[in-house]
C-alpha cells in the first residue's frame, strides 16, 4: 500500500509494489510531459508571450502539440485512477480529502480572483485559477497527514 510521506505531500513510490509502481511512475512522466506541454502552450499562445505559431487555428503543429497534451493528461488519469483502485482505505480518503481541498481553493482564492480581476486590469486564466486548487489542495493534503497520519 502507498505509505504517504513529506506532511501529506508526496507517496513513497517505494511502498508500491510491481504494477501500481509501474503505473506510478507512468502517471509521473504523463503529468511532467502534459505540463511541459501546459507550460510551452502558455507562452507561444499569450499576447505578451512569443508568438511562435504565426496563425494557431491552421497551424499543424499546435495541433499535433494539442492533441499530444491530451493524450497525455487522459494516460496520467488513467494510470493514476489504476493505482488508487489497489489502495488502501486511508489512501483513498487522503486521495479525496486533496481533491476535496483543491475543489474548496478553486472556490475560496480562484473564484474571488476572478470577479476582482477588472478592477486590478489582471486578466486571469487557468493558471491562477489551477493555483487556487493546487493550494487547497496541499493544505488539506496536510490537514490530513496531521489528522490521520502523524505520530505524537
Amino acid at each position: 500500500m502507498a505509505k504517504i510521506t513529506h506532511k501529506g505531500m508526496w507517496i513513497d513510490i517505494k511502498s508500491l509494489e510491481g504494477v501500481d509502481k509501474r503505473n506510478y511512475i507512468i502517471c509521473l512522466i504523463a503529468s511532467c510531459i502534459a505540463g511541459g506541454l501546459a507550460g510551452f502552450f502558455s507562452v507561444t499562445t499569450s499576447e505578451q508571450g512569443l508568438e511562435i505559431f504565426a496563425d494557431v487555428k491552421g497551424n499543424s503543429a499546435y495541433i499535433t502539440y494539442a492533441i499530444a497534451q491530451i493524450f497525455f493528461i487522459y494516460v496520467a488519469t488513467y494510470t493514476y485512477i489504476a493505482v488508487l483502485k489497489n489502495q488502501d482505505q486511508l489512501f483513498q480518503k487522503y486521495n479525496e480529502m486533496s481533491m476535496i481541498g483543491g475543489a474548496v481553493g478553486f472556490i475560496l482564492i480562484g473564484i474571488p480572483m476572478a470577479i476582482l480581476s477588472p478592477f486590478f486590469g489582471y486578466d486571469v486564466g487557468f493558471i491562477e485559477l489551477f493555483f487556487g486548487f493546487a493550494v487547497g489542495s496541499v493544505i488539506n493534503g496536510y490537514r490530513f497527514y496531521k489528522t490521520y497520519i502523524k505520530e505524537d
